[in-house]
């Protein structure tokens, strides 16, 4: 498969949105559409042969902060979100901090492959489930 990394664009808030149809909390098709227009918000999708496959978005600022990485449902464990997040990760250029869920253990281990560190907890922070997110950065 093809793996072409380039900027959220209109065309793709459809194909995001149906990605984001299988994530608790997930971004709406509006949320998708507004994020034009907030200069902070920046993101990237993963195009692959028949079309986006992965998405994700940072809050920038002086440093990334990273708000969503998701994979559609047919494409995952296939590597496409952790290429996209560190292909991402080099075109921003800045240190990233992120929070995840203490239970994602798949989505961990990518973060620690990619030298991301442990550096606190959140007690109580997510809901559905009530469970503590890990704090993790990365100092590029």
């Amino acid at each position: 498969m093809l793996r072409k990394v380039r900027p959220f664009e209109e065309k793709d808030v459809a194909a995001v949105a149906h990605i984001f149809e299988n994530v608790p909390d997930g971004w709406s098709r509006t949320a998708l559409e507004d994020s034009f227009s907030n200069d902070s918000i920046k993101s990237f999708v993963l195009e692959g042969e028949d079309g986006v496959v992965a998405f994700v978005s940072y809050l920038v600022a002086d440093d990334a902060e990273l708000v969503f990485i998701v994979t559609d449902k047919g494409h995952k464990r296939k590597g496409y979100g952790g290429y996209l997040l560190a292909e991402t990760l080099k075109l921003l250029g800045l240190p990233c901090v992120l929070e995840v869920r203490e239970s994602n253990a798949s989505a961990i281990a990518l973060y620690e492959k990619l030298g991301f560190e442990h550096i606190g907890t959140r007690k109580n922070f997510y809901s559905n489930p009530r469970e503590a997110a890990l704090i993790y950065k990365l100092d590029l």
